[in-house]
């Protein structure tokens, strides 16, 4: 191999750009919301995440099925533990 390549100073993609598309957006707001409840589980991090949830449904990128899911998720990670609290270790 020639360590000294050269180049026509004009940057060439070596692989095609993914379209992100309204779903693909969608999904990933909610994802990062799903991961914020999970480690936070504050009623912040929990509104956000039905936020999200609920405006992509609205806008038809995340159908029902979906949206129940997270809702499901929800009651799974809140279950037996309070969601308000703020620090490791607090007690209600």
């Amino acid at each position: 191999m020639n360590p000294n390549t050269q180049s026509s100073g004009t940057a060439k993609p070596t692989t095609p750009a993914m379209p992100h598309t309204p779903r693909l957006l969608a999904i990933g707001v909610v994802g990062a919301a799903l991961v914020d409840h999970q480690v936070h589980r504050t009623d912040v991090s929990r509104a956000r995440l039905e936020g999200a949830a609920d405006m992509a449904k609205r806008l038809g990128v995340l159908d029902g099925a979906e949206a129940q899911l997270v809702a499901t998720l929800i009651a799974r990670y809140d279950a037996g533990q309070p969601h308000n609290l703020s620090a490791p270790g607090a007690h209600a």
